[in-house]
């Protein structure tokens, strides 16, 4: 069943799936500036802003829909014709190494050599294709936006924190010799968890000049495949196209907040960043 939660959006149904759907508020192909893109349904801490925004000042937003929650459920028929759900991370669906890593990382008891395996990168792959589709502009250059959210700190930092995704923890990563990042700016005025992640040095440099938590991609990831998740970071860093992550705070099981206003704030700066206007 579809179900819009923005006046005047639409929903661009997957048809290899039709219980998968995109949401979109705005026009992707007459889009300019950017394209905002949430892949997760269950981390929707400023979509309300988000598409208000893409309604006064024009551009689109794409929301990743099925049944409310983090992950894709596909529908896989072995070969006795027997459905067999499989999960699969939306924000890894852009190469085939990382939706095969997604699916074995979420499906463990699923083997690699079955047709159900198979038959699900197949169907990831085609999902991704037709996201990309409508995350193309006619109309470049075009960044892409992706809003994410994360929990409370970080697993492992003596504070109960959750999660991976923090300031520190990327300071950390980048501290410990991992390769997929290779710049971080940690700013004394924001919380640890929000932050940008950014694939282009000019976007880092100015992020940092107002003082933003922020990382910098290593563009090794379009070359060595155990830096290949699948994410759309990696996709549009191969593709040479500008990608700008969101990610904020949102509350989980009482530990933590919905850091609103916080993401309100980088999304202002996002169209800040992008049509060199202050809006």
């Amino acid at each position: 069943m579809i179900k819009l939660a923005f006046a005047l959006s639409q929903a661009l149904v997957f048809p290899t799936q039709q219980d998968i759907y995109l949401e979109v508020v705005g026009n992707p192909s007459t889009s300019k500036t950017q394209i905002f893109y949430a892949p997760h349904e269950s981390e929707f801490v400023s979509n309300a802003y988000v598409a208000k925004k893409i309604k006064k000042l024009g551009g689109a937003f794409i929301i990743m829909r099925q049944q409310g929650t983090r992950n894709v459920t596909l529908h896989i028929k072995d070969e006795t014709n027997q459905n067999h759900n499989v999960y699969v991370d939306p924000n890894r669906l852009f190469t085939i190494a990382g939706i095969s890593s997604s699916i074995v990382k979420l499906n463990p008891s699923l083997r690699k050599d079955t047709v159900i395996f198979e038959k699900a990168v197949k169907r990831a792959d085609k999902l991704g294709k037709f996201v990309l589709k409508q995350l193309t502009s006619p109309k470049k250059p075009v960044a892409w936006v992706a809003l994410h959210n994360n929990t409370e700190g970080f697993a492992g930092d003596h504070h109960h924190g959750r999660g991976d995704v923090s300031i520190n923890n990327y300071q950390n990563k980048l501290g410990n010799g991992q390769n997929f990042l290779i710049d971080v700016n940690i700013a004394d005025f924001h919380d640890e968890d929000n932050l940008f992640y950014v694939t282009q040095p000019v976007d880092f440099h100015v992020m940092r000049k107002y003082h933003w938590n922020v990382v910098l991609q290593n563009p090794i990831v379009t070359t060595d495949p155990n830096e290949d998740d699948g994410s759309l970071s990696v996709y549009a860093q191969m593709n040479q196209v500008r990608y700008i992550n969101i990610e904020a705070e949102r509350k989980d099981n009482n530990l933590g907040q919905d850091s609103t206003n916080a993401q309100k704030e980088m999304v202002d700066f996002i169209y800040y960043l992008t049509n060199k206007t202050v809006l």
